[in-house]
């Protein structure tokens, strides 16, 4: 099969802090440690008003909505120089009696170093020793999840409840990261600045107690990719009307995520809880490069109209086996 190499601008955010990645439905007691393409972009918003101004990024944000300038992929995990991707949806290249006596532990697994990560898109078949590497892979012992008691009064009864709010905390020389798609003058004059802000400011939940902050550094990777017309989504996904279509091909693998959450402008007043929007999550795969789009809805945020949702896909090309079922 045909191969191409592609260099990706990736950034890699070593926390400093715990931090507080929540999904809809799974409440404040635990944290994910999968930071969404949305709150990448929402983040980056939100600094870049601090920076320039809400009504820059309200100029910005409606520019961006009829021609983006730059896509990101959602943040994965990495330990020193291993990048973590996540786990497509397609059956990997393997042979039937290795799949089932694997096949619970493949199941599990939600991870791949960029190395089998590589194999599997390419289609290249994956041995014994492979599939044992995988599936004994356990990126838990480089975090530590914290669950800390909290109390909220109600001022109305002036009375007190317990709550437990869950963080990780990521251990040295390890964190997420995501890769950037723009070309240099976006990513020094728009992406960085904002990421550099967010370094003290911080980037998920709670991070008026300290939470989410990081040390940032940038790299490019060389990735080795099929040259092929399925592609393998590393971000969240809402698809555009006309894309409805990539749905029903034969080759599209997909799941949902739920997300929600509120809106706290920076330089605004207020806050605002955002309409849950149904995504299609990281890992999906279809038979086409999807698209997607910015979702825009009202504001009724004193000083802002409008509110936008980021649904933008980043994907890469993927080979997959025609008749095969998701794993």
């Amino acid at each position: 099969m045909a191969t191409m190499k592609r260099s990706l601008r990736i950034v890699k955010l070593h926390f400093t802090a715990p931090v507080h990645l929540g999904d809809v439905g799974i409440g404040l007691e635990e944290s994910s440690i999968v930071l969404h393409s949305d709150t990448i972009f929402n983040a980056i918003c939100n600094a870049l008003a601090k920076l320039n101004g809400t009504e820059w990024v309200t100029d910005f944000l409606e520019k961006f909505s009829e021609k983006p300038c730059f896509r990101i992929s959602s943040g994965f995990p990495f330990i020193g120089d291993t990048l973590f991707f996540p786990k497509p949806r397609n059956r990997a290249n393997i042979k039937e009696e290795l799949r089932q006596e694997y096949s619970k532990g493949l199941k599990r697994t939600s991870y791949l170093t960029k190395k089998y990560f590589e194999r599997w898109i390419g289609g290249g078949e994956l041995s014994k020793e492979d599939i044992e590497e995988i599936t004994g892979c356990d990126l838990s012992t480089h975090y530590e999840e914290m669950l800390l008691p909290k109390v909220s009064i109600d001022r109305a009864q002036a009375e007190s409840s317990i709550y437990f709010l869950g963080s990780i905390r990521f251990k040295e020389n390890s964190g997420l990261w995501f890769i950037v798609d723009c070309d240099d003058n976006g990513y020094e004059t728009v992406v960085l600045p904002a990421l550099r802000l967010l370094q003290h400011d911080g980037i998920g939940g709670k991070r008026a107690w300290g939470y989410g902050a990081f040390r940032l550094t940038d790299d490019t990777i060389e990735m080795k990719l099929p040259d092929v017309d399925t592609h393998l989504l590393l971000s969240l996904y809402y698809p555009a009307d006309c894309e409805n279509g990539l749905f029903a091909l034969q080759e599209s693998r997909w799941d949902f995520l739920i997300r929600g959450g509120y809106a706290h402008p920076s330089g605004l007043k207020g806050s605002q809880q955002k309409p849950q929007v149904l995504c299609i999550s990281e890992g999906s795969v279809f038979g086409e490069k999807p698209d997607g789009e910015l979702i825009e809805y009202d504001s009724h945020i004193e000083g802002l109209h409008r509110l936008y949702h980021y649904g933008l896909a980043y994907s890469i090309p993927i080979s997959i086996m025609r008749d095969d079922d998701a794993m």
